[in-house]
């Protein structure tokens, strides 16, 4: 699962997976603005076959965040939409 996220960071961002670690967010890479941060999320969301809400979206701060997000919806067992 981190790897497909991180392969869609790096995509998306145009940065190197090597340099995607934990802390790796917004602060830290000056393309990640709020069109690549949607492209991201849209990204995520076929990639997992979810939709995020509101507060999830809130909460992907960073890529340890956004793994953290993922788990646990994959986790919870809740649907797309």
């Amino acid at each position: 699962m981190e790897e497909k996220i991180r392969a869609i960071l790096a995509g998306i961002l145009e940065v190197d997976p090597a340099r995607i670690d934990g802390g790796f967010g917004p602060d830290g890479c000056r393309d990640w603005d709020s069109l690549s941060n949607l492209r991201i999320i849209t990204a995520l969301e076929k990639e997992f076959t979810v939709s995020f809400t509101w507060p999830e979206i809130s909460a992907m701060t960073d890529f340890s965040h956004i793994c953290e997000v993922i788990l646990r919806r994959r986790g919870s067992g809740k649907e797309a939409g």
